[in-house]
């Protein structure tokens, strides 16, 4: 064929693709489709969200939350029960949180344990777990609690609140912090250990297994559900120095302040970037990462408090002059109990509350702390591991132990750039000619990927808006640079793809 024509009708194909996809977000999955199993990419709409004001180009699945939605009407008991959590502890009842992934197996399974019980403690209205997370949903503590800076002080009260809720059915449990700029330093932070069914759940959709498994969210809003970075970005550690490097809490908070310093509108980035429940203020606090999100936001303020004491300054006398809306007037009721916004900055709440120090490390120390956390000395920081990581490091303790190599020569489907087979219904479709090594369950993930329910591709939001998208797309699933012959394979796989609006 001649070259010319073959380059125009890659061009033609190249623009007929990126069209049929423009402003579309689509979820990479697997699912049965006409009785088989096939790789779909499944469009994927915005709930109505009040953190950020990211613009989307899609249709919203769910209407703007209305407020009255939320204001259930509290029983004696309901108020009873909430009224007993708003104590802070003492010397006897000292708290240690620690990073999410320095808590042990035993620990991680009684926290799990924790939320498990109040989630089905029906004693009160909807259940203890959604009945003090709806208190976020309320009308009046959620202009209390944000777009100022009694965000620290209503959150660190709201989280004690959890805390002390999950403490009366599993009396050792404190809630963990989630450093996410461990997370934030991976190349796919999506990959996570965070984001497996032994610690959070998974990221990719409806959380199908796990301690928090098929969960339902309240007032209509479905099972619980994420969608790992398909907007918003995770906190960085520069962001954590940029917010150390202040004095002052309203040079911290809203309103007015740009937003590199906000600690506010940097934790909004973090909720968005998990997506599902957590993208919208309403219905955030149901999903149980948005706990030890919380507790990271107050174990930086407790570090900037420290700095604030070091420096003289008193921060429980550190209130703005200047603090936006009504609400947020340090005399105004926080909308918890009694408890007023000045209450927030004392120390009575975190008097008894310490934090193990944020995982870091350099060339000479290494205080990452966790078997789920290594040093990366190249970043001269801890980062996570990946799922993959642990899981090949544990089916490698399996084999020192078993002495057997449970490997098998997986041939590829398509062979000496002649053409396309598909394997069975479970192993889908490989587009590759080298081989690729299938080691237990794990796939090597470079060059060309074995597309299955377990494929990287699973745990990625994308949007393809131009021809530099779509080599982007291929280049994340892979891992690896191509040449445009072997993009060109790539978008006749991706036509594949049964492009439908399967709502979320």
């Amino acid at each position: 064929m001649d070259t010319r024509i073959l380059f125009l009708w890659i061009t033609i194909y190249l623009c007929l693709f990126v069209n049929s996809v423009r402003s579309k977000s689509f979820f990479i999955h697997s699912a049965v489709v006409n009785g088989k199993k096939k790789i779909v990419a499944t469009e994927v709409n915005s709930t109505a969200s009040s953190f950020g004001n990211s613009a989307s180009t899609t249709k919203k699945i769910l209407t703007e939350p209305k407020s009255e939605k939320f204001e259930i009407p509290l029983s004696s008991a309901d108020q009873e029960w909430l009224g007993s959590l708003l104590y802070h502890p003492n010397e006897s009842d000292i708290r240690i949180r620690k990073e999410y992934r320095q808590l042990s197996k035993e620990e991680r399974e009684d926290l799990n344990l924790a939320f498990n019980l109040l989630k089905n403690d029906t004693s009160v209205s909807l259940n203890k777990y959604d009945l003090l997370a709806n208190i976020h949903a309320r009308s009046s503590a959620n202009a209390n609690a944000h777009q100022g800076p009694n965000f620290m002080g209503w959150h660190r009260v709201f989280l004690l609140m959890m805390e002390n809720a999950l403490r009366q059915k599993v009396k050792t449990v404190t809630i963990p912090y989630w450093d996410a700029t461990l997370d934030e330093a991976m190349d796919k932070p999506y990959n996570s250990i965070i984001w497996s069914h032994d610690f959070i759940g998974s990221g990719d959709g409806v959380i199908r297994k796990g301690a928090f498994g098929h969960w339902q969210t309240q007032f209509g809003y479905g099972y619980l559900m994420r969608f790992l970075g398909g907007q918003g970005k995770l906190m960085s550690t520069e962001n954590v120095e940029d917010i150390l490097s202040k004095s002052r809490l309203g040079e911290i908070t809203n309103p007015g302040v740009e937003k590199k310093f906000n600690i506010e509108e940097i934790h909004n980035d973090v909720h968005v970037w998990i997506g599902g429940q957590m993208k919208t203020i309403e219905i955030a606090a149901f999903d149980p990462i948005f706990y030890p999100l919380h507790s990271f936001t107050d174990c930086i303020w407790t570090e900037f408090r420290e700095k604030q004491k070091a420096k003289g300054i008193d921060p429980t006398s550190d209130y703005p002059e200047f603090y936006g809306r009504p609400t947020h007037s340090p005399f105004a009721p926080m909308s918890l109990g009694r408890v007023m916004v000045i209450d927030g900055i004392s120390d009575i709440w975190n008097q008894y509350v310490h934090y193990t120090p944020r995982p870091s490390c350099n060339e000479t120390y290494n205080g990452c702390n966790s078997p789920y956390i290594k040093c990366d000395i190249s970043k001269r920081k801890c980062i996570s591991k990946s799922r993959n990581e642990v899981e090949l490091k544990n089916q490698s303790s399996k084999l020192k132990n078993n002495d057997i190599m449970p490997t098998k020569l997986v041939k590829t489907g398509f062979e000496n750039n002649v053409h396309f087979s598909k394997e069975t219904d479970s192993e889908m479709l490989y587009i590759s000619n080298r081989q690729l090594i299938n080691i237990s369950a794990d796939v090597n993930y470079r060059n060309f990927t074995k597309m299955s329910e377990s494929s990287i591709a699973g745990h990625k939001v994308v949007t393809i808006t131009t021809i530099s998208d779509v080599y982007q797309f291929y280049s994340y699933l892979t891992d690896s640079h191509t040449d445009l012959i072997n993009l060109l394979l790539f978008l006749i796989y991706l036509r594949q793809f049964h492009f439908k609006p399967e709502h979320y």
